[in-house]
């Protein structure tokens, strides 16, 4: 499988609001070499503006929200988990690229990322 095929069914997978297919999809492309941020850019991000476009025109809602985020805290837990501790700075860089692509989201899905990358009993603050 391409890289590009795996970043489709990575964001197909967060569009379809699938945090299990979603946390695989992630881990076989880090498996296969695909590096964390260009995971987050073109594959989680990526399946995230589908979201959001579906939730601007009303097609979606805050319970599908909150899936959506369960599948970036699915991805991010799968690059977590594939990353030696001395690579802690490759969970961190993807931690920040997905905090700056969130912002430009409708606000309450930048606002379900922040939730999620500032959470007090969140894996990513420990």
């Amino acid at each position: 499988m391409t890289t590009s095929e795996q970043m489709a069914e990575i964001a197909q997978a967060v569009f379809a609001l699938a945090p299990a297919q979603t946390g695989q999809a992630v881990e076989a492309a880090l498996r296969s070499g695909v590096q964390p941020v260009e995971i987050i850019d073109h594959g989680i991000v990526r399946g995230m503006e589908q979201v959001g476009e579906k939730y601007q025109r009303q097609e979606m809602f805050l319970p599908e929200l909150l899936m959506a985020e369960q599948c970036i805290r699915s991805g991010l837990a799968a690059i977590a988990a594939f990353a030696d501790p001395e690579n802690k700075a490759l969970v961190e860089a993807a931690q920040q690229r997905l905090a700056e692509r969130a912002a430009s989201w409708v606000p309450a899905l930048s606002s379900c990322v922040t939730r999620l990358l500032h959470s007090s009993d969140s894996f990513l603050v420990g």
